[in-house]
């Protein structure tokens, strides 16, 4: 008694299928364990509760200051932070890179900003500083970062330019741990 032909290309066809989707999965599998693209999952940033911000306008060199004081939760350590300062008014953007600076302990310097450096002060006496009760170079509950924006970069004084959004980054996590939107 002989079977039907098509009968016997059955199993020919499962047994390549199954093997693909074998193929398949330990590959998945080797590639998360050998890329490590699961480790970095759980790998959360810091949590700041709570965080105040102050914009004062105007135009001398005691003006136009930024001050962002973390209130409540992580101290963060400040060498894996990044400030973005975007005046959208003026479609312009700054950040505060690679603090402390290695000047002064705790300034902000020329070397520290990215981006439209004319949006950020640095000037002779009115560079921007972690201000706080230590000087571990940590950003903890009761600290502030202050800093100028310079008049060139936007001239707060000028009707319409009120808007500055203010976002303190943590690098390693790649997540927002502060967001401030201020007005002039």
């Amino acid at each position: 008694m002989r079977l039907p032909t098509s009968a016997r290309a059955a199993s020919p066809v499962v047994s390549t299928l199954l093997l693909v989707a074998i193929a398949v999965i330990l590959a998945a599998v080797v590639s998360v364990f050998a890329l490590g693209v699961a480790e970095d999952v759980d790998d959360a940033g810091p949590t700041v509760s709570e965080s105040s911000g102050e914009f004062v306008a105007g135009g001398d060199t005691t003006d136009q200051v930024v001050r962002i004081s973390h209130v409540a939760g992580d101290d963060v350590p400040v060498d894996t932070i990044e400030i973005v300062v975007r005046a959208t008014d003026c479609d312009t953007e700054a950040r505060l890179v690679d603090l402390p600076s290695t000047g002064t302990a705790n300034t902000i310097d020329s070397s520290n900003v990215a981006g439209d450096a004319s949006l950020i002060d640095n000037g002779p006496g009115r560079a921007g500083e972690l201000i706080g009760s230590d000087t571990n170079n940590v950003f903890s509950a009761g600290e502030t970062i202050e800093f100028r924006v310079a008049v060139g970069g936007c001239d707060f004084r000028v009707a319409g330019n009120d808007s500055l959004t203010v976002l303190v980054v943590h690098t390693p996590s790649d997540s927002i741990l502060i967001r401030q939107e201020l007005r002039a």
